[in-house]
């Protein structure tokens, strides 16, 4: 498990750099609300929310691509209107080939792919990335807002299997998070599952927030592995709401843990990441709270 944390906290760091060298190119734009300077799942320009993912291998991109960055849009509470994707590939033929399961993926989630690009360079191995435009139901819901109390559950089933399964999973999810905000239940902060594994996007909750966490259940053994779940934050108050509305919609839920004002990572009452290492993951993570 040593091994797995301090892989997660790795990737924590892994865009720091990329993104200091970006850090002013938020001022020029009109309107927008999170940027590169809160590194967040997705960026917000007034009521608009856009993601874009890749490039992913073809292999995986064909089966979960779009599926994965309509996910990271949803979580900032927001639903998907339409995408574009843009694939390099080695013949048309083989791009008429993919272009199916890439339809599988859009009709599944009611997201249509309206345009993009295609295209046949030599030499390039193939891939394809996505973009995905969507609007704010009500307001943002952020990374960085943990509360001290508050509960961590993960929502949602591991995004896995063939793509009409991954389809469903994500769509559950999706709309159970999705009915949430809709009824204004108060989500401080939540986060998408992806790269890093669900510590690590834990971790990145609390580094934002300047929150630590007591850890009471491990809801998938390996730390480090992709999941497809979502991270969200809650009042103790809002835990039979999470709770009924997960219920409803048929979407797994489990209580992760409960977040502290010590800086600190507990599980159980093992100490995995100490106040040192904690303050040093907050002193070296560049993020500007939206005031």
């Amino acid at each position: 498990m040593k091994d797995e944390i301090e892989r997660a906290l790795e990737h924590i760091g892994e865009t720091h750099n990329i993104r200091k060298k970006l850090w002013h190119m938020d001022e020029r734009v009109e309107n927008l609300r999170y940027g590169i300077r809160q590194g967040d799942d997705a960026i917000v320009v007034g009521d608009i929310v856009m993601n874009m993912e890749g490039p992913y291998p073809m292999k995986i991109g064909r089966k979960t691509g779009l599926i994965h960055t309509c996910s990271d849009v949803v979580i900032m509470g927001a639903r998907p209107l339409f995408a574009l994707n843009a694939m390099q590939v080695n013949s048309i033929k083989e791009a008429e080939e993919i272009v199916e399961d890439l339809k599988k993926q859009s009709t599944g989630l009611g997201v249509p792919i309206v345009g993009g690009n295609t295209q046949t360079e030599n030499e390039l191995t193939p891939c394809v990335s996505f973009a995905v435009y969507g609007k704010l139901v009500k307001k943002p819901v952020p990374d960085c807002g943990a509360q001290t109390g508050d509960r961590i559950f993960m929502l949602g089933s591991i995004v896995e299997g063939e793509i009409g399964e991954r389809v469903y999973r994500a769509k559950t999810k999706f709309d159970a998070f999705l009915e949430m905000v809709e009824k204004d239940v108060k989500i401080n902060a939540s986060k998408d599952c992806s790269r890093g594994g669900w510590f690590g996007n834990l971790m990145e909750i609390l580094v934002k927030s300047k929150r630590g966490i007591k850890i009471t259940s491990i809801p998938y053994p390996r730390l480090t592995r992709y999941m497809g779940t979502y991270l969200i934050s809650v009042p103790e108050t809002e835990d039979e709401k999470v709770i009924e509305i997960a219920t409803k919609h048929k979407c797994p839920i489990v209580g992760v843990g409960d977040v502290t004002n010590e800086l600190a990572a507990k599980i159980g009452a093992k100490t995995v990441v100490n106040k040192r290492k904690f303050e040093s993951l907050v002193r070296n993570t560049p993020y500007k709270k939206v005031e």
